[in-house]
C-alpha cells in the first residue's frame, strides 16, 4: 500500500477531490479481443500505439498494459487515431519504446472502463478532466477504507445516486453482454483515485487569454484626498508659517 500524500492528510474532505475508475473484467462482463504490438514516445507526451485493424475512436478509454519500454500501464484517452496506429497522452514528455496489450470490447459501442468523481467539491455539475482523462460526475459516497492493522483487511462501499438510473443501466448493459450471467459488477476493478483542485489539468481553469485589468475605488474612499482642498499661503494669510516665541 502507497504512503498518503502528506498534503491529503494535512487538509479536510471538502480541499481533496476524489476521482473513481471502474475497469470491467474481460471475459466475464464483455467478450474481448486482445490488441498488441509495439508503441513508441518520442520526446514528448504522445504515445503511438501500432495496429493495423485496432478499430479505436478519438475519445475512447482504454487500459493499457505496457509490457516493455518505459511508458507506464493504466487507463488513457484515445486522442487521435490513423489506419495503421492511435495515439493517447502520457503525463510526462519521455523517449521509450516497447510492447502493449489491450484487452477490447468485440462490441465497439460498449466501454470498457467508467470514470467518474463524486462532484461534490465542484461548484458547477461538469466534468473534470485529470491526467487527460474525463471523469463524469457522479454523485457518490465512498467510506470503509480505514486500515486498523488488525489483520482484517477494509471492505470498502460506495453508495450511488440512481436517480437518473445510470448505474441500472450500466448493470444492465454489463449483463447483457456478460459471459458469465447475472454477474452485474461482481469482479470489476474499482481504483479510487485523491488529488487537489491544483492537480487538475489546465482545461478545467479559464483560458490564460491577455486582459486589462483597472482598480476601482468607491466615492466614499478619502485615500490620497488633501483637506482642505485649497493650497493656503501668505499670500492669502499673512500669518501662514510663521512661529512667534513667547
Amino acid at each position: 500500500m502507497a504512503n498518503p500524500t502528506p498534503e491529503l492528510q494535512q487538509l479536510t474532505n471538502k480541499s481533496i477531490i476524489e476521482l473513481f475508475s471502474v475497469e470491467l473484467k474481460a471475459d466475464v462482463h464483455y467478450e474481448s479481443t486482445t490488441l498488441s504490438n509495439t508503441y513508441n514516445q518520442s520526446n514528448s507526451t504522445d504515445i503511438q500505439l501500432n495496429h493495423a485493424t485496432h478499430g479505436l475512436s478519438v475519445g475512447d478509454i482504454v487500459s493499457i498494459d505496457f509490457t516493455t519500454g518505459g511508458a507506464v500501464s493504466g487507463v488513457y484517452t484515445v486522442t487521435a487515431t490513423a489506419s495503421t496506429s492511435f495515439t493517447v497522452k502520457s503525463t510526462v514528455s519521455a523517449t521509450t519504446s516497447g510492447l502493449y496489450s489491450i484487452k477490447k470490447n468485440t462490441n465497439a459501442a460498449n466501454p470498457t472502463v467508467y470514470l467518474f468523481h463524486a462532484g461534490n467539491n465542484m461548484k458547477d455539475s461538469g466534468d473534470i478532466i485529470w491526467q487527460g482523462n474525463t471523469y463524469t460526475r457522479m454523485p457518490c459516497k465512498a467510506e470503509g477504507f480505514k486500515y486498523t492493522g488488525k489483520g482484517k483487511l477494509p471492505r470498502p462501499t460506495i453508495s450511488f445516486s440512481n436517480l437518473l438510473g445510470t448505474i441500472t443501466a450500466i448493470i444492465q448493459l454489463t449483463n447483457n453482454a456478460t459471459i458469465l450471467p447475472f454477474t452485474d459488477l461482481a469482479g470489476a476493478k474499482v481504483t479510487r483515485r485523491r488529488t487537489l483542485a491544483r492537480f487538475l489539468d489546465e482545461e478545467n481553469f479559464p483560458s490564460n487569454v491577455d486582459i486589462v485589468q483597472f482598480e476601482l475605488v468607491s466615492t466614499f474612499d478619502l485615500i490620497g484626498i488633501a483637506a482642505p482642498k485649497k493650497l493656503v499661503t501668505r499670500e492669502d494669510f499673512a500669518g501662514v508659517g510663521t512661529f512667534v516665541n513667547f
